[in-house]
This record gives structure tokens, sequence and C-alpha cells, in this order.
């Protein structure tokens, strides 16, 4: 057995490195953190290769006394805290002493540091956390840090990481974060000599914001103050409307610090309770401000994750918080509850209950959010047949299959018969804007035509992308995406023009779409074709099967005619005509229900008939 050692500092440094730096976005972390520390109100980021080549932090703060330059990359060495008892209440962003030291072992560093009262600047470059060159240099009051082949003497570390497009996300995604939590701070963040951020620093958090996200989103966008005795919240919610398909659009600071909290965005989202599409989320904002004591920042050496000492009161606040500041907007939906919904504090959900009429109209009502391409739901128990033991059996089986939605691969032979009906029927109408009625030989068919469109599109969209199929759009729409999805786009254009959306950079995070598949290019909205391409190239990045296809289903599902939209009888013809040519006509491709069967003696039980 080995005796026991001190490991040496440049082992033990890069021990330390690999909880502090995961990736080129945590040495922007580190860096920008060290920047908004010493007082900066500018800071420029510059990143090549997503960071795995080259990273620059300039900011105009206090600097670096010369004499003290050496002493910054010592491990444990800090000007933010001097004893124990300051850990207790800690303000500044950084306070370890463990960043430029576990950066500076694992790469090639280069500082170029001043203080205002000096006329000259200091320059150290340090090799794998060995000092190399130091001496004077010219240079502004502020500091510069260099780092250039992260990673480079740590082959392990190096070969997990991921492509430059996605290294350049997530860097983009931190910047996003820290600029909104600092609006007093001018950010810029440059990506392989292009800009992707910049804010103006005006203290304004909503400018921020619309520097970010855009001027129209920013303008939708609802304040919310709110004070107590626990927690101080200022901030910006988007209105219901307005969400995501994830929560990284929930950007929560605890006293200047970005945290990835999920106890507050879940008291977020419990703010919008019974408002929002089901798997859709919120855009939000929120700073708040705690008694330094009753928070643990130093849970973890990264800081993006804080430990509350009365979580319970702390989600109470933020979702009084939200929801105040919704109702103050005048935006909450109004709601009839049945005495289910009172007596709970779930979200609502369909369950059966003894009144038919009343659990149809409420539970089918249009929803103005539109569809949502969510969960698929089951179908309710008053709309299922009972057996009819005289039918005959295929008719029976049709039922079955109508019923309970089948994937592909299990379509029966009987499903033809369905087909060959539905090419031919006369509609009886719509119900709610909704449902179109059809009497069959196998009683009263409800047909959900959203649904039912969102099938007929799905199957055109794979259909045309084996022939390569898209239109040319007669005026190429100019699309501005926040720093961290155009990272994501830039990624995936092949792909994207691969599925029909021509697209290429116009500058900036902003693209120039020329085409889209033809399912997709109906009145073509900015807002929402740049809503479906983030989420289908997120969906992408998540990886997993069947990308083509769940992306085939996305268009599908945001192109289709909406509930409670009134269509004329040619057009519901020629939606069920449409429908009898799919290979599936029982299922959209999510696995909610297209229509359902109420048979000739479940009509007349109800009547009173039986």
């Amino acid at each position: 057995m080995r005796a026991i050692q001190v490991l040496p500092t440049d082992v033990a440094n890069k021990i330390a490195a690999g909880e502090v730096v995961e990736r080129p976005a945590s040495v922007v972390k580190e860096l920008v953190e060290n920047s908004i520390d010493a007082g900066a109100r500018q800071i420029e980021i510059e990143i090549r290769e997503g960071g795995k080549e080259f990273i620059r932090v300039t900011d105009n703060g206090s600097g670096i006394r010369r004499h003290e330059l050496k002493t910054a990359f010592l491990r444990h060495a800090t000007s933010k805290i001097a004893s124990a008892d300051d850990l207790v209440r800690v303000l500044s962003l950084g306070f370890r002493g463990e960043a430029l030291p576990s950066i500076a072992s694992c790469s090639e560093v280069e500082i170029i540091s001043r203080t205002a009262d000096t006329n000259e600047a200091t320059r150290l470059k340090i090799v794998g956390g060995r000092v190399d060159e130091e001496g004077p240099w010219a240079g502004p009051p502020g500091t510069t840090v260099i780092v250039r082949r992260l990673f480079y003497n740590t082959p392990a570390r190096l070969k997990f990481m991921k492509q430059a497009a996605t290294e350049k996300r997530y860097c983009a995604e931190y910047v996003t974060h820290m600029a909104l939590a600092h609006p007093g701070i001018a950010f810029h963040l440059i990506g392989d000599n292009t800009s992707m951020l910049r804010t103006p620093g005006s203290s304004d958090l909503l400018s921020a914001f619309g520097s970010i996200y855009g001027s129209p989103l920013a303008r939708k966008m609802i304040p919310v103050e709110w004070e107590s005795a626990v927690v101080s919240i200022s901030g910006y919610v988007s209105p219901p409307e307005e969400t995501k398909s994830n929560r990284s659009y929930e950007s929560v600071f605890v006293n200047g610090r970005w945290v990835q909290d999920r106890l507050i965005c879940a008291a977020i989202e419990k703010g919008y309770e019974n408002m929002l599409p089901t798997r859709r989320f919120p855009i939000a904002v929120l700073h708040l401000e705690v008694d330094p004591t009753l928070v643990d920042v130093n849970v973890h050496p990264a800081k993006t994750q804080v430990r509350f000492r009365h979580e319970s009161d702390m989600f109470r606040e933020v979702m009084l918080a939200v929801r105040a500041a919704l109702h103050g907007s005048n935006l909450m939906p109004r709601l009839t509850p049945t005495k289910r919904a009172a007596s709970s504090d779930k979200p609502r959900t369909w369950s059966p209950t003894n009144t038919l009429e009343a659990d149809f109209v409420k539970e089918t009502e249009p929803s103005r959010d539109g569809e949502s391409c969510g969960t698929p739901q089951a179908l309710p128990a008053e709309f299922k047949p009972i057996a009819d033991t005289h039918a005959d059996r295929d008719k029976q089986e049709l039922l079955d299959h109508m019923r309970s939605p089948l994937a592909e691969e299990e379509i029966p032979p009987e499903a033809e018969a369905v087909k060959r009906y539905l090419s031919q029927a006369s509609p009886m109408g719509q119900i709610l804007n909704t449902f179109i009625a059809v009497s069959s030989p196998y009683g009263l068919w409800l047909i959900d035509q959203h649904v039912a469109h969102e099938r007929i599109l799905y199957e055109s969209v794979l259909a045309r992308h084996r022939r390569s199929a898209a239109q040319m759009l007669l005026s190429p729409l100019t699309l501005t995406f926040s720093p961290t999805e155009a990272a994501m786009i830039e990624r995936r254009l092949r792909d994207l023009a691969e599925m029909g959306f021509a697209m290429e950079s116009f500058g900036g995070t902003t693209y120039i779409l020329r085409s889209t598949p033809i399912e997709a290019s109906d009145k073509p909205d900015e807002a929402g074709l740049a809503e479906l391409l983030v989420e289908i190239v997120s969906m992408w990045h998540e990886g997993g099967d069947g990308r083509r296809e769940k992306a085939a289903a996305m268009i599908a599902c945001k192109a289709a005619v909406k509930a409670g939209k009134p269509l004329e009888t040619v057009a519901q013809r020629a939606l069920l005509s449409q429908l009898a040519r799919t290979a599936n006509p029982f299922a959209c491709p999510h696995g909610r229900p297209i229509m359902i069967a109420i048979d000739r003696q479940e009509l007349e039980r109800r009547f009173g008939r039986g």
C-alpha cells in the first residue's frame, strides 16, 4: 500500500478543475463573475470553436495590482472573503479562490490587467499551471483574460467535450442569463467573429430582455413586484399565451446570482395554474433579494445551486408574486370549476361524472391557447359503446379500434371499411366548431377536426420529405432568435433544409427563411415559425430515434386547422376524404384519438329506449 502524501499543486489543481471547469461555458462563467465582482460596467466575451480553442473576457473593472497578479492564480487566493464568518453573508459571485488556478492548470492562460492608478498594465502567461512569461504591457484599466487550448493536457476531458456548436450554445445560454441578472452591465458576446448578443447596460431589465429576446416579446411581458418579510421579488413574466416548450426560458436570480432551482421554477409554474397548455412553460425573469444569512450559496463549487433555510415560505411567496402579477393584468381566465376542481389544488383534468352533457361541453371547449401536442388522452367512459351481442363481429371490432387508437403497424384489415365509408361520407355538421358529426352504419361518429388534419399533414410531410418538396416564400421571412437558439439553429441548418426549411444567416442571431414545407406555408407567421424551428432543433438536440417523424409531427400539429374554427360543409367533406387516404385514420402522431363512435345501443340507452 502506498504511503499517504500531499498531492503536488499541479495535480491538486487539475482535480479541482474537474469540479469547477466542466466545459468552455464554465470558463466563461468564472471569468465573467470575476469581472462583475471587480465592478465592471462593460464586459466583452469572445469565443471561437465553441470556446474549445479560444476564450477572451475583457472588462473595464478595477483590475489587479501587479504584485497580486501571480497570487490570483494560487489556490484559495481571493479578495472576496477573509474569514469563515464571511461565508454566512456572501454577496459576491465568487469567493472560493479556485477558478483561476483550476483554469490555468488545464489550458494556456494569458492575463493583462491594469488598475486605474497606474500608467501601464501587467501581462502574465501561464501554461499548464506554470508561469511562462511576465512583464509590463500596454492596455486600458481593467482586465483581459485569454484562455487557449482548453483541456490540452487532459485528453480524457478533451474527449468528452461536445461539438463546437453545442459548446457555443452553452456559452450563449450562460451569457444570456448573466445579462438578465445584471442589466446595468453592457454585455457583448462574439462567437466566431459574429456578434451574438449585445445589451445596453442601461440598468433597465426590460431593455436587456428586449435586446436578447426581441422587442415584440418584451412589450408583452408583465411586471412583477412583490415585497414580504421573506423575500423581495422583481422582474417580468409572460402572459399565458406566450409559452415555450421547455424551462430554459425561466431565469431566476438570487441576490444577483443565476441559480438553477427546481423549487422556484415549480413555484413560478404554480402561479400559472390552470392557465398553461399541457407541457408548455412560461417565460420568466425574476430577481429574488433574500437575507444572505437565509440562503446557502456554498452548496456546489459551480455555485449554480442554493439552499433556502425556509423553502416552503420561499415557494409560497414566489407563487403568490406570479399570481398577483397575472391577476393585476386581467389575464386570469374566468373558469367555472366543477365541485371536483374547486376542492382540489391540482390542475383540472378530465374525469368522468354522471352528467354527460356538462362534462362533454366543458372538456371539448376550444382552448384560447390553441392546440397542444400533449399527452394522449383516454376516451371518456360515456362514449365507450356497450357490447352488442347481436351485432356483426366486424362492426364491433371497428368500434373497438376507434375506442383504442392504434399505431401504424397495428392497423387491422377491418380499418379499410372505415376508410371506404369516410371517403364518401356526408358530414352532418360541426359540434362546437371542433367535432365533425357523421352518421354511419356503425353508429354516430365524432371526428376531431384538428387531430384528423394533423394526421393528414403528418403523413403528407413524411411523403413529401422523401421527394424533398418545399415551397419558396414569395417574401422571405426574417427570423430573430436568442443567442442560445441561434447556436442550435446554426448547427442544424442542413437538417432543416432537408425538412423544407431553407435558411441562411443574416448576421448575428438573425436568419432569412426562404422556404418551408408545403404543409406549413399557409399564412406563414414569423413568431410561430421561429418557435416551431426552435422546438424542432431542441427535440433533435435531445436525441432519440425517429428524428424526422418527430419533426413532421411538430409541423403537422402547428399547421393543422384549430379547434373552434368553423368549416364549410365542403371543407368538412374534403377533410374526411383526405383522412380516408391516410394509413392510420384512428390516431394522430401523438396517439390522441381522431374519432370516437357511439353505437345505436348506447344512444338508445341514453334516451331510455333500451
